[in-house]
């Protein structure tokens, strides 16, 4: 009997979520026990973590935390979107996909266990994990300058950017038969916030899309500054538009995502 088979059991789950338990603990399971968590704690800490102590060295602590903050915003993503494409294709092209849906399963439930694990998994391993010890890392030399909750609303922001990536790469990933247009789309989207020669066409043509996408969030797309680094200080947010709308676009891409894969042949 394979892993696979292993872990799915009989289920008495009827409607929308029959077939979501079992194919969440093997989702669930192909984060915790394989090397992929550790994996990618590893990355996160030396590439956020490891980046910011070098930084505190160079600079002020409040530079080295707001630099935090942005290369998370910008490299969480990337890794978000490496993992859902591979998440839908692999199954996709090894066939795993079509034997699992030959079960009686909802095929929105395929969908939904692969948000809900990836989501997870990268909450840990790129949020709660590198915001704890950017925290312990700052907190010395910020002292009150630096909010407890703040800074975990600004992890939360980090987080909601992330997970706007996250479904985005599933989204494209049940749209395109494979990761070329995946990666390319929601790179591009992603580094929009700092490549000046998108950036600005952006800002002069199209300037409400700063308000509706999660670029405000993590990244320093004008001068106000991210929304995160005012939370990290204990700050108000001067808006609160672009958060709403990354939740609602999270939504959308679900949605679009399920839509597409119950359509999909096998």
């Amino acid at each position: 009997m394979s892993a696979s088979e292993s872990l799915l059991i009989p289920s008495r789950s009827r409607g929308w979520r029959m077939g979501l338990g079992n194919l969440l603990s093997k989702e669930l399971a192909g984060w915790w026990r394989t090397r992929r968590w550790w994996l990618q704690c590893l990355v996160a800490l030396l590439l956020l973590n490891g980046g910011m102590a070098l930084n505190m060295k160079g600079g002020g602590p409040e530079n080295a935390g707001l630099n935090f903050l942005v290369t998370a915003g910008l490299f969480a993503p990337i890794a978000a979107i490496s993992l859902a494409s591979d998440a839908i294709f692999g199954e996709r092209h090894s066939g795993t996909a079509a034997w699992v849906l030959s079960k009686p399963m909802r095929r929105q439930a395929f969908i939904l266990s692969k948000v809900v694990a990836h989501g997870l998994g990268m909450l840990v391993t790129w949020v709660v994990l590198p915001g704890i010890l950017a925290y312990l890392q700052l907190k010395p030399a910020m002292g009150n300058g630096l909010s407890a909750i703040g800074f975990m609303g600004a992890l939360g922001l980090n987080y909601l950017n992330m997970l706007f990536y996250l479904t985005l790469a599933f989204m494209l990933a049940t749209l395109f038969n494979g990761r070329g247009p995946v990666l390319g789309i929601g790179i591009l989207v992603d580094f929009t916030g700092i490549m000046q020669f998108v950036a600005l066409p952006v800002q002069k043509y199209v300037p409400w899309l700063n308000d509706i996408m999660p670029w405000k969030l993590t990244v320093d797309f004008g001068s106000s500054g991210p929304l995160a680094g005012y939370l990290a200080v204990g700050a108000r947010l001067p808006t609160v538009l672009p958060v709403i709308a990354t939740v609602a676009w999270c939504v959308l891409f679900v949605g679009v995502a399920i839509w597409r894969f119950r359509r999909e042949e096998f």
